[in-house]
């Protein structure tokens, strides 16, 4: 007989005291007639001690009517968990599966169980893990659909558990990111190996978009086997942090082009008046050479502006538009121009920011609408709006925020490049169009509408 087959009671006996489950075979009451020798090892109990009584016996007295159910064939599953005690006194966890193919003439159970105590103490742990984590963890099957989603659901989107849980998440992700986030789904599932980052747009229950990172990977064995777990965290603070670091690089590129183009003119004109001044010693080239100085001292003062203008989230508060702009007023040369407020609400803007915006386009309508030119500052349901009655946009549009562009002799061209830096810095929007008396106006959208 060749060597894999058992040849004989001992090899057999040796099989199933080596066995990760214990087999037992009981009669209609569940008394046992048969326990295998596993029932030392995984138990602590003697085999032949445990023949002629009940199994229920040491079953917890919770589970001793659910037990008696599914071993004596009254409930249609075929396995159960519950508390067993063994030898020692202590209740661990067990599990148990009957036997529905077998085929005797007489009445007898026939079973098979093993310890299953570190499931439950998983499922604790994980409880613990899921309840305190402020990443949101999220369990799919292999069709995407919700098994499981944590509690820190509602702290991190603002859902209730109830209300996310057998949903599916993939119509909470922004249009333009649930293509990546579809395929790196499939790839979990193709390659259980393969690890998933993603960053996408989720939409929180106060129907914003924030940014989330997704990371997740197929569960290979264990409890969660086939499973696909992710955890999700809110990282808009981390993206507001790159915007701005964005707007900064952006803001030093072109405070160095506007070093090396703009103070360049008033340098060479500096430069040749002091030259013809030694040679002539008239007053005029002494003059000349006094403005040109004036004039990159104006330039250096707007490029250190420029340079450093940003907006802090925490210095966002709720601003008196029409006492901020008589305040801007008072910091300009207005001549005999003439400012009027209109402004029926409140906006939400960093304050030093919003005053260094208004005094530059108090400037810019005085300087291109006049001395007597009459400038208006309104609120309506989208944001807030300056208006002036002077001459417009002459020159059209097109290149009004870029830096060092500009239709006035005297003018810096930086003034509406910081307007627009600090429109960026809100995540506003700004709109340069006429005014209904031919002049300019600038429309500032910072609230949904």
């Amino acid at each position: 007989m060749p060597d894999q087959y058992l040849t004989s009671t001992d090899d057999f006996e040796a099989v199933l005291a080596e066995a990760p489950s214990v087999l037992t075979v009981t009669d209609d009451e569940l008394v046992i007639r048969f326990v295998s020798p596993a029932i030392e090892r995984v138990f602590g109990y003697d085999m032949e001690s445990l023949v002629g009584t009940n199994w229920l016996d040491l079953v917890h007295p919770e589970d001793t009517d659910r037990v008696h159910a599914t071993l004596a064939g009254e409930r249609d599953d075929d396995g159960t968990e519950y508390r067993f005690r063994n030898a020692d006194g202590d209740w661990v966890w067990l599990e148990t599966i009957v036997s529905t193919d077998t085929e005797t003439d007489r009445d007898c159970r026939v079973f098979t169980s093993r310890d299953v105590s570190d499931r439950p103490r998983f499922e604790a742990q994980f409880h613990q893990f899921v309840t305190h984590t402020s990443d949101v963890l999220t369990v799919f099957d292999e069709q995407g659909s919700v098994e499981y989603i944590s509690p820190s659901v509602e702290r991190v989107l603002g859902y209730e558990q109830a209300e996310m849980q057998d949903s599916d998440l993939f119509e909470y992700v922004h249009p333009d990111d649930l293509s990546t986030a579809l395929t790196e789904f499939g790839r979990m599932i193709d390659d259980p190996g393969y690890v998933a980052v993603i960053e996408h747009r989720y939409r929180h229950a106060d129907s914003d978009w924030i940014w989330a990172e997704s990371r997740g990977q197929q569960v290979e064995s264990g409890p969660l086997e086939d499973h696909v777990v992710v955890t999700t965290r809110d990282i808009s603070e981390q993206k507001q942090r790159e915007q701005e670091l964005k707007r900064q690089n952006q803001r030093l590129e072109r405070f160095s082009d506007a070093i090396s183009h703009d103070l360049r003119n008033p340098l060479d004109v500096l430069d040749g008046s002091l030259e013809l001044a030694r040679e002539t010693g008239e007053e005029a080239h002494f003059e000349r050479a006094e403005r040109s100085i004036d004039r990159m001292y104006t330039l250096i003062d707007d490029l250190l502006v420029l340079a450093k203008q940003g907006v802090d989230p925490a210095e966002i508060e709720t601003v008196d538009l029409n006492a901020l702009s008589q305040r801007a007023w008072s910091m300009v040369d207005t001549r005999d121009a003439t400012l009027e407020t209109d402004a029926d609400d409140s906006i939400e803007a960093d304050e030093g920011a919003m005053l260094e915006l208004l005094e530059n386009l108090f400037r810019n309508a005085i300087e291109h609408g006049g001395d007597d030119v009459t400038v208006t500052v309104g609120t309506e349901p989208w944001g807030f709006y300056v208006t002036d009655d002077g001459a417009g946009f002459q020159d059209g549009t097109a290149d009004l925020f870029e830096p060092g562009y500009s239709t006035a002799d005297d003018g810096t061209g930086f003034g509406l490049c910081i307007v627009e830096q600090i429109v960026d810095a809100h995540n506003w929007e700004v709109i340069a169009t006429d005014s209904e008396s031919g002049g300019a106006r600038f429309e500032f959208i910072c609230c949904d509408s």
